[in-house]
């Protein structure tokens, strides 16, 4: 079985982590015998801007055309978009630059047996698009904003329906992400359910921490929709405590003038991109990681955290509530400062097993959810067989 993902949520050499989700869920289908995989991960190119000093489009410039990670394939090529206009059928332009990578690597369809798309928009639109030039079958992946932000615009969620019915499967990582589809009348039977898994390998408790670190943790890219600001505001309220923030994006610069603003500068380390295998120590040391998401699908930072054993105080959004009890964190139903502050007043009332916490993560592994999309893909490839 080879499959070819279509995807622009993928690592690269000047991205390390983007999409690292996307790839660590496919290193483990590559330990499963008779699998292998090609990547096509689009890079967006766009007019003056991609010539831009510091502009995240010069970044994407310098993303090579071709990678080989660990023995797989990758390819990067480039299609325009002029964002912010909706000029560009980017799920069009995606598709094409696909099909170029596809026309020069394949020399004819049959080289792969199934495409997957991982993101319902665009790059799930893309990947139907390829599928159905190619009459090949299809299995996507919902992971989040493209359900829980881009279904509500009514010009993306048109294409992304579209796209559904030609597949023959739709991954949802968490629950929520299978009702809300469901709302929109996908079918039931259309939707499988697999969640994220933990590499059991990097995040557990084996390394306990010796001395108290008084320490809170907040993990994620440095985006608006993270909430990093909320958890610098609720810090205030704890004058003993510092706060570390993993992470990198373009807020950067405002969150550390927050800080100073707050005068909390002091207490607030922003440590930047840390690598995936040095995580688990921040996490283990950490007394609670924060996560304060106005959308999400199934986050890692939340199974990594527990899996290390470290309670999390996180907004009840998307698939987090399916994860975290009143024995793993504490949940808000409110996104501010403010509620943020009582559930950290609240949070160090309380006394946490770790090693329970750590321990109730444990069916959540890589190889297992490994297993059962390959499971998956042979059933489509079956059903597919089936009727021709």
């Amino acid at each position: 079985m080879h499959i070819l993902t279509i995807t622009s949520l993928y690592p690269n050499c000047l991205q390390p982590r983007h999409g690292i989700f996307v790839k660590t869920r496919f290193e483990y289908l590559d330990k499963i015998p008779g699998f292998s995989r090609t990547v096509i991960a689009p890079v967006a190119w766009a007019p003056v801007l991609s010539w831009l000093p510091g502009h995240r489009f010069r970044l994407y410039a310098g993303v090579p055309e071709r990678e080989n990670q660990n023995g797989i394939e990758v390819y990067h090529p480039r299609y325009t978009t002029i964002p912010g206009t909706g000029l560009v059928d980017v799920g069009r332009a995606m598709e094409k630059a696909a099909g170029s990578v596809i026309a020069e690597v394949f020399n004819h369809a049959e080289q792969f047996d199934l495409i997957d798309g991982q993101y319902l928009y665009p790059d799930g639109v893309a990947a139907a698009y390829v599928a159905c030039k190619l009459d090949k079958p299809l299995v996507l992946t919902a992971r989040g904003s493209d359900v829980n932000y881009w279904m509500t615009r009514e010009d993306a969620r048109t294409k992304i329906l579209d796209a559904i019915d030609y597949a023959d499967a739709v991954i949802c990582v968490s629950q929520a992400l299978k009702k809300s589809l469901m709302e929109y009348g996908v079918a039931e039977e259309k939707l499988v359910v697999l969640p994220n898994g933990v590499d059991e390998t990097v995040f557990h408790r084996e390394h306990k921490p010796t001395t108290h670190q008084d320490y809170l943790l907040s993990v994620g890219n440095l985006v608006p929709l993270k909430g990093h600001d909320i958890a610098l505001r609720a810090l205030s309220s704890l004058p003993d405590k510092k706060l570390i923030i993993i992470g990198q994006g373009p807020e950067e610069k405002a969150l550390k003038q927050l800080a100073r603003d707050l005068a909390i500068f002091d207490r607030v380390i922003f440590l930047g991109h840390v690598p995936q295998r040095d995580l688990a120590r921040y996490y283990v040391h950490a007394d609670a990681v924060l996560l304060m998401s106005s959308m999400e699908g199934m986050p890692n930072v939340i199974l990594e955290s527990l899996a290390c054993g470290t309670p999390v105080i996180a907004t009840s959004v998307g698939g987090i509530p399916e994860i975290v009890d009143d024995s793993k964190g504490i949940l808000l139903k409110e996104r501010s400062p403010e509620a943020l502050a009582q559930a950290l007043a609240d949070f160090y009332s309380k006394n946490w097993d770790h090693d329970a916490i750590a321990a109730s993560m444990k069916s959540l592994d890589w190889v297992s959810v490994a297993e059962r999309q390959h499971d998956l893909y042979k059933k489509v490839l079956a059903g597919r067989w089936a009727k021709i």
